[in-house]
């Protein structure tokens, strides 16, 4: 008897949270389509504040949000904002487009860490091709693979740096497939900020940053995070900066 009762008390539960998910899933529906026809209407404004009251970055709609955030801030003319959102598209889905515009901002607004380059080129081809690239790639390791089994079947020896070939191979493609995530940008957000010759405040300062300054960063401890911009590697704080993917 009171297994039952638990049984009922679990279910209720369980569909309670499935109808209160799904409700609000439907309201951020409703809301985001109700700021696509406000921006449509060219009521940017207003299509603004819902985007940004329902920005989450795990929306399945998300690019096509920070596009429209974006031109709204290209609109306003507030050329920071819309470096950030185009930067953000850029990190995980990098194209020329997006790259000449971000180039065309640093250059009037006097702000580095945009320039284009050929490592810029090779990351357009990697997110154009990336499909091609990973099937070609594993095509090649699942031909080895097939071969060192049936080496095996027939007893056949063969050498181990053939398995440990084999074995760097695929570390290399899961680095290809995960390549989006090494590509770890930020934004200076602070008026000034310091790139400095190690994490201390009295350590010489390597680079005057500005806002829009486009860095690298990586390894972050206590209120110091590693950075790479136009050749200098150096420390700056994590206040002076927002993350971009």
């Amino acid at each position: 008897m009171q297994a039952s009762h638990l049984n009922k008390i679990i279910f209720s539960c369980i569909l309670y949270l499935g109808i209160w998910q799904n409700a609000n899933c439907q309201i951020d529906t409703k809301q985001i389509s109700k700021a696509d026809s406000l921006f449509k209407t060219n009521q940017l404004l207003e299509a603004e504040k819902i985007y940004l009251q329902f920005y989450n970055p795990r929306y399945k709609e998300i690019e096509n949000i920070k596009f429209k955030l974006a031109f709204i801030a290209k609109e306003k003319n507030d050329w920071a904002n819309e470096i950030f959102y185009l930067s953000s598209i850029q990190a995980k889905n990098a194209s020329p487009l997006i790259s000449q515009r971000l180039n065309q901002i640093s250059q009037k607004n006097q702000i580095g860490g945009y320039e284009i380059d050929f490592i810029d080129q090779l990351i357009w081809i990697y997110f154009a091709f990336f499909p091609y690239i990973i099937g070609f790639l594993i095509g090649i390791a699942i031909y080895a693979a097939a071969i060192l089994i049936y080496k095996k079947q027939k007893n056949r020896k063969y050498p181990n740096a053939y398995i440990y070939s084999l074995t760097l191979y695929l570390i290399f493609i899961y680095m290809m497939a995960n390549f989006p995530s090494f590509l770890n940008f930020g934004i200076i957000h602070k008026n000034k900020a310091y790139l400095r010759e190690f994490s201390s405040s009295a350590a010489p300062v390597s680079k005057t940053l500005n806002q829009g300054n486009r860095i690298t960063h990586w390894y972050t401890k206590d209120i110091w995070t590693l950075c790479y911009y136009e050749g200098n590697l150096g420390y700056i704080k994590t206040e002076d900066y927002l993350p971009i993917n």
